[in-house]
């Protein structure tokens, strides 16, 4: 069943039992309300004649005198002690018939007379203390049960009209509030069909919760747009990284199968060849691993890290492997903090690793300190960033100059692989940098410092 169909059901059956249900007690209330006014009359008829009973020879006088106090259509009788009826007064001869209950019981008695429904009181009349018999009024009801009746058939006509105008009323709220859904069923079977992200219109007029859940709808496409074309365009310059190196070692491989084998110089040349573009793939494929891995939670722990015999350490192996001078800038001799000593040593790596490939001077580590903050920064005196470039630099595979990257091996995974680290444990990363100047990129660590 559809949830239309369902909204439209549910809600006429809820109004009808309702309905019903206010009906049932309209008329109850009504009745008893009725029967109420009908035996305060009976009783007040009683209590009138029962004061004149005596005085005016109701009893033994001509039985016209009762008229004054007969109900219209209604009778008066009067018994004696032992039940025998003294005087009956009515102009309705289907009440005489009415059966006589039991004098000594007080009360009011709803009965039939010849099919009719008549309201009875009974009241016993004495003098001085002494019961002298019973007085007994009876009035028809046949107005009141006519007024019952024609207050059903109201109510009835009037609750039929509203589950009517309830239905109509169910399928246009069923419109109103299924629209947003019925816009985003049709949106998303667009998107299956058609393979592209939609969005859905909305109106910034509505604020409840189907305008929320359209928003977040639209969010969650624009994130999976996002992701898409960033997996396209990851897939696509990883193709693109990983094609000219093999091409590369391929076309040499072939000149050593045609004639490298005989010529020394040639020999060289392909084997170096072939080895710099095994090596530019092996970092390539190990960047491509470990920025793919990055979503994955890290089991690392922080722990205590010294971080200016830390960054000499990192820096000393760069002296030796790559014959280059790093110096260490700081204003304290030793600078304790907590830290993820791995993941901070391989974005330190990246950074000293860019710095050498664009930079032929010396390179400087800065440490600084700054109220609850430390900042780790790497500068070099390079050809430097120009600031159209600086927004992208941390996108992957984006490279400033990519001749430039070529010939020095540059992927564009290192800066993003590096804020991602950093990131990773609560750190933050900048980059400044200016055409001819050189650049410095900062390493900024918010957890607590123990000097």
């Amino acid at each position: 069943m559809k949830i239309r169909t369902k909204i439209q059901s549910y809600s006429s059956l809820f109004l009808s039992v309702m309905l019903i249900l206010l009906s049932i007690i309209v008329l109850i209330a009504f009745l008893l309300i009725s029967l109420e006014r009908e035996r305060d009359l009976l009783e007040d008829k009683a209590s009138l004649i029962e004061e004149n009973i005596l005085t005016k020879d109701l009893i033994s006088g001509d039985p016209d005198l009762m008229e004054p106090y007969t109900p219209d259509d209604g009778m008066v009788r009067i018994f004696d002690t032992d039940g025998r009826l003294i005087k009956s007064f009515t102009d309705e001869e289907d009440l005489e018939g009415l059966a006589v209950k039991s004098i000594n019981e007080k009360g009011f008695d709803f009965s039939k007379a010849d099919g009719d429904y008549v309201l009875t009181y009974r009241y016993a009349y004495p003098e001085e203390g002494k019961k002298l018999g019973m007085i007994e009024v009876t009035q028809p009801q046949d107005t009141l049960l006519e007024n019952l009746s024609t207050l059903a058939l109201v109510l009835g006509g009037a609750s039929l009209f509203v589950i009517l105008l309830s239905i109509f009323a169910g399928k246009w709220l069923a419109n109103l509030i299924l629209k947003p859904i019925s816009i985003m069923s049709g949106t998303m079977m667009d998107i299956e069909k058609s393979g592209e992200f939609k969005r859905i219109p909305l109106s910034d007029q509505s604020k409840d919760e189907l305008q929320v859940m359209g928003v977040s709808f639209n969010r969650m496409i624009e994130r999976l747009e996002r992701n898409y074309n960033r997996q396209q365009q990851f897939l696509s310059d990883a193709s693109h990284e990983l094609k000219t190196p093999i091409t590369v070692i391929e076309s040499y491989s072939s000149l050593l199968k045609r004639w490298g084998m005989k010529d020394e110089a040639i020999l060289e040349e392909a084997v170096e060849a072939i080895h710099h573009e095994a090596i530019r793939m092996k970092q390539l494929t190990e960047h491509l691993l470990q920025s793919a891995s990055q979503s994955e939670p890290s089991k690392d722990i922080e722990g205590k890290v010294e971080l200016i015999s830390f960054c000499e350490q990192i820096a000393q192996t760069f002296r030796r492997t790559a014959n280059r001078e790093i110096k260490i800038q700081s204003e304290f001799k030793e600078i304790y903090a907590m830290a993820i000593s791995s993941k901070l040593e391989q974005v330190l790596v990246i950074l000293l690793d860019n710095a050498m490939k664009y930079s032929e001077s010396d390179i400087q580590i800065l440490i600084k300190q700054r109220a609850n903050e430390i900042f780790i920064g790497v500068k070099d005196e390079g050809a430097g960033i120009s600031p159209e470039h600086l927004p992208h630099v941390f996108e992957r595979f984006y490279r400033v100059d990519s001749s430039r990257a070529r010939k020095t091996g540059g992927n564009g995974l290192g800066l993003s692989i590096a804020r991602t680290l950093v990131e990773s444990f609560g750190g933050k990363l900048e980059i400044q940098s200016e055409v001819g100047e050189g650049t410095l990129v900062t390493i900024t660590l918010s957890h607590q410092i123990l000097i």
